[in-house]
């Protein structure tokens, strides 16, 4: 059994895998690793609330069995499954047990800081990292933690010199690319503009050189969003009128959607910061329901195409689908709440939403394009086909002309109600911005919402803004691209149009964009 799981694993197979383990598990209900095992496949199944309830029941097994000073090793995995799916507190937990036993593991002090520093604990994360590379000098996974974790903390000398030690020994082609990375921004944050951009443009070419993803898997985003464009028309978007649909009393959700680096995920922290409203990160369920879809339809590759081929009764199934998840996911508060389910990766699924949920509410982050563009250089985003051209310059402005040009042919043709959310008028008037955006969405003005940063601490964020999240608003990351503005020559023609429909041409930064503060559907 444990073979046939393993193999299951090693294959991708996650729903064979989970059948095997709970064979195992009724078998062994009482080990630690199966549990954990069965727990991680659950999760990989984006059933993460069931996964991490064996996940949990594993580390409290663990925990217990420690006093028979058993090894380390599963105790140190599983205190990175923890972290790697946001439980942070069980993670830390089973990482300072590590340390415990085994004080001068490099590999146990290493997940430790790792623990404290990806929830912005970097003072307590310092002295362990330090340790770390005093046992593995030469590591440079672990050199370029401490080099992280130095450079938050303000010292960005010894940061430098750490990454470019790491450069020259070059022992490993990922750790070093990503030391480029690194390097690239902390060089931007001391205002050497110079020196940051030809260390990005390193790490992305190094990147990129050893992605193992097929030459069409940087089609596949173009393909959808063209089989989207053509497949969704006026027909289709209006083919379930509101009305008809909110016959079944399910909640009116809310979507939070944009290009990545937007201020998505500022904007859900600050909506989750209200008592009234629940906003996810990065939740995967409109991606279940698009699997779903695809399921009851026997279509796949082409949701328009799936869509109109369902009946009545289909498309409230959907509907069911998407709500049963949520409360799996999220628990009940999901249905007596304001729920916004965030992932600006489902900006390419508009349509899917639009249809399955006339009577939504779609909240559209913008940001300047150009601040966007290098925004995404400076992030070490994992290779996927929804992020593979995100690892040069020229696909990250290909990539957003793509999904902002499918934005804007079917804003206006979509039932839901629409707001797009300027990142530049939160920075510079963030009551105003933020009253509106509550009085979008049906609930009152909370004030203690501007205080949104200090739910934050010890919070695990997913997204690569974790760090900045943690802070109050602050005004440098608008107009950043003037730093860069020579490097733009090459895709400013590629920018332009979206720069000018946005409102972004020659305006001032501190001015606040008054154009369309709401931008509903023709209808409205």
């Amino acid at each position: 059994m444990q073979q046939h799981a393993q193999r299951a694993v090693a294959q991708g197979d996650f729903a064979g895998a989970e059948q095997w383990f709970r064979k195992l598990h009724a078998i062994r209900p009482n080990d630690a690793l199966v549990l954990a095992s069965l727990g991680q496949a659950l999760c990989w199944l984006n059933r993460k609330r069931e996964g991490l309830s064996y996940l949990l029941r594993a580390a409290k097994l663990l925990e217990n069995q420690a006093k028979k000073n058993v090894d380390p090793r599963p105790i140190i995995e599983l205190s990175s499954q923890l972290l790697h799916w946001g439980e942070v507190n069980a993670a830390e937990r089973l990482a300072k047990l590590a340390v415990t036993l085994t004080a001068n593991s490099p590999f146990a002090l290493n997940n430790l800081a790792l623990c404290l520093s990806r929830v912005n604990r970097n003072s307590e994360a310092l002295p362990i990292a330090r340790q770390v590379c005093q046992l593995l000098p030469n590591h440079p996974g672990c050199n370029i933690l401490l080099a992280i974790i130095e450079s938050q903390l303000g010292d960005s000398s010894a940061a430098l010199e750490r990454l470019e030690s790491v450069i020259r020994r070059n022992d490993d082609p990922e750790q070093t690319a990503r030391a480029h990375l690194e390097m690239g921004v902390i060089l931007d944050k001391l205002g050497r503009y110079d020196e940051a951009f030809p260390a990005l443009t390193k790490a992305a070419e190094s990147r990129s050189a050893l992605l193992k993803q097929r030459p069409e898997t940087r089609e596949y985003l173009f393909e959808v969003l063209q089989t989207n464009s053509l497949g969704f028309d006026c027909e289709l978007l209006h083919r379930w009128p509101a009305e008809a649909l909110k016959e079944d009393e399910l909640p009116t959700p809310a979507f939070l959607l944009g290009f990545l680096r937007s201020g998505t995920t500022l904007t859900e922290q600050i909506l989750d910061a209200h008592p009234r409203v629940i906003a996810t990160d990065e939740s995967s369920i409109v991606h279940e329901l698009t699997q779903e879809l695809q399921s009851i339809s026997g279509i796949t590759n082409d949701h328009a195409r799936a869509l109109k081929s369902l009946n009545d009764s289909q498309i409230k199934q959907l509907r069911q689908f998407y709500w049963q998840r949520m409360r799996q996911e999220y628990g009940e508060d999901v249905m007596h709440k304001q729920l916004v389910d965030k992932n600006a990766l489902n900006t390419i699924d508009v349509g899917v939403i639009s249809v399955i949920f006339p009577e939504a509410k779609i909240l559209f982050a913008l940001r300047d394009p150009r601040d966007v563009c290098i925004s995404c250089f400076m992030q070490a985003f994992s290779p996927a086909p929804a992020t593979v051209n995100l690892l040069s310059w020229q696909g990250i402005a290909k990539q957003y002309a793509a999904v902002m040009h499918y934005w804007l042919k079917v804003r206006y043709d979509i039932q839901p109600k629409f707001l797009e959310l300027r990142y530049e008028d939160t920075v510079a008037d963030f009551e105003q911005t933020y009253r509106k955006v509550f009085a979008f969405l049906g609930v009152e003005w909370w004030p203690d919402v501007i205080k949104y940063h200090e739910q934050t601490k010890g919070r695990y964020i997913s997204t690569p803004s974790f760090s900045a999240v943690s802070q109050p608003v602050y005004r440098t990351a608008v107009a950043r691209w003037k730093h860069y503005e020579a490097r733009f020559a090459s895709i400013l023609p590629i920018l332009a149009p979206f720069i000018d429909v946005f409102g972004y041409a020659d305006r001032p930064i501190e001015q606040p964009i008054q154009s369309n503060s709401f931008l509903l559907t023709h209808s409205e």
